[in-house]
């Protein structure tokens, strides 16, 4: 009989042995119950402020409610799918693949700032260089684009914030377990 390790039965070893395996699987299970609402949550903040700025500049802020609401149910069931899962004692898995977590903290910093600086650069852009730009048509929708790529990175820091302290967070769950 052949014996063969793949990588992935590598990883898994690796995982079995790290100490950190719990933590972090643990930091990745909040991490997928706060993005459950999140995601919701991203269409509905972007919603908002189109429906504001609409508003403000006497136009139709329908699209934005839409958005508002469309993302506030989906955040509602993102919410309401994640309860068992939420207030769960039982043990995280532990985190399967390590160096997949430990490259996610090191780059998370730079997606944000690409997040944040992309944002102003798309919305400047938006607003120097297209014909209508500067036109209270549009900056509605340059609001919701910044908002959005706001949102994403807002969400993109607080997981990476999540992995980041996952040793602390954890052993402070399992006090209060």
């Amino acid at each position: 009989m052949v014996w063969f390790m793949t990588l992935g039965d590598t990883a898994a070893t690796m995982a079995a042995t790290d100490p950190r395996a719990q933590a972090f699987g643990y930091a990745q299970r909040r991490s997928w119950v706060f993005v459950a609402w999140w995601y919701g949550a991203t269409l509905a903040i972007p919603g908002a402020v189109d429906a504001g700025l609409s508003g403000l500049l006497g136009q139709d802020p329908e699209r934005g409610i839409f958005m508002m609401i469309f993302g506030a149910v989906g955040s509602a069931l993102g919410w309401l799918l994640t309860l068992g899962v939420r207030f769960s004692r039982k043990l995280p898995k532990p985190a399967s693949d390590i160096p997949r977590v430990e490259q996610s903290i090191r780059i998370n910093p730079s997606v944000i700032r690409f997040s944040v600086i992309g944002a102003v650069l798309i919305a400047a852009g938006l607003v120097l260089f297209t014909p209508n730009g500067r036109s209270p048509q549009v900056l509605p929708i340059v609001g919701l684009i910044a908002a959005a790529q706001l949102s994403i990175a807002a969400g993109v820091a607080y997981s990476g914030w999540l992995l980041k302290n996952s040793a602390e967070l954890y052993s402070r769950w399992l006090e209060r377990r």
